[in-house]
Parts: C-alpha cells; sequence; structure tokens
C-alpha cells in the first residue's frame, strides 16, 4: 500500500465516494492473474469534469493503476499526439468507479467511463511505454514517452 499513499494522503473517504485501497493490494486482481499471455492487464480511461475537463489514462501494473492526466483526451488518429501528465497511482478498485467528487474534495467534479478494456504491455523501459489497447472506444498501439526532463510529462502518441 505505500505506492497509494500520495492517492490516500489527497482524499478524505468520509466526504468522496472515491474508493478506499485495499489493505491487501492484488486482491481485485484475480481476473488478471487468468489472462492469455499476450494480455497484460486492465485499463480504464475517465472523463473527468474536474476544474478543467481532461482524460485520465489507467493501466493495470504492478498491483496499481499506473495514471496519466490527458489534457485533451487520448489521440484517436495514427501520428497523434496528446500531453499525458504523469499523477499518482491509483488503486485497482478505481477500475470500474464513476461518480461525482464533492466541491472541496481534491479532484472535485463528475467522473465518468469514457472507455475500458484490455491491453498488452509491448515495451516498458525507462521513460518509455509502449502499449496495445482494446477498448469498446479505443483500439490500436500507442506509445508513452517521457518528454525532457520534467519527471510528470509524458506524450501519448498513437502509432497503430
Amino acid at each position: 500500500m505505500e505506492n497509494l499513499k500520495e492517492y490516500a494522503q489527497k482524499r478524505n473517504f468520509f466526504q468522496s465516494p472515491e474508493p478506499e485501497p485495499s489493505p491487501e493490494p492484488g486482491q481485485l486482481d484475480v481476473i488478471s492473474q487468468n489472462f492469455p499471455p499476450d494480455i497484460s492487464g486492465r485499463f480504464v480511461i475517465q472523463e473527468h469534469h474536474a476544474r478543467r475537463l481532461h482524460w485520465d489514462l489507467r493501466l493495470e501494473m504492478d498491483n496499481v493503476l499506473k495514471s496519466w492526466a490527458l489534457p485533451k483526451g487520448p489521440p484517436r488518429e495514427k501520428g497523434e499526439r496528446r500531453l499525458a501528465v504523469e499523477v499518482e497511482d491509483h488503486p485497482l478498485e478505481y477500475l470500474n468507479f464513476q461518480g461525482v467528487i464533492p466541491q472541496g474534495n481534491y479532484g472535485a467534479g463528475e467522473v465518468l467511463i469514457w472507455d475500458k478494456g484490455l491491453y498488452a504491455l509491448l515495451e516498458k523501459k525507462p521513460g518509455k511505454i509502449k502499449i496495445a489497447l482494446k477498448g469498446e472506444r479505443l483500439e490500436g498501439a500507442f506509445i508513452l514517452v517521457k518528454r525532457g526532463k520534467e519527471d510528470n510529462q509524458w506524450l501519448m502518441i498513437k502509432y497503430q
């Protein structure tokens, strides 16, 4: 649960309907353990009507959801690039989260599931993650690549 500490510190679970991290990470991950070898896990893209509308990409990885905020949404066309700002890891329970985070809470606003499905991890090395998504709306190969020296600044590029 150490990697979800930042997530938990930013939220008041008495006021927000957001899921609290499970005391035993990975308990909801039983389904993923039975995926075919070419499938790495689940993903979700949430449309977040916060102070500024943005989309959140979340990939099931290492018993958490690795997360990036996409200010203009995910790229839809081959060659299209979008800024992806890495944010704190989220608990696996967030895969199904939809709801309204009340005013006065971190990330206040409506959260809707925009797309969800499975993904294959094609390559992962520092500053570069290649994935193939198969969702209800989004399908294809994408690369997340770190942008310059900023720790949390990435680009999400559709390449197939």
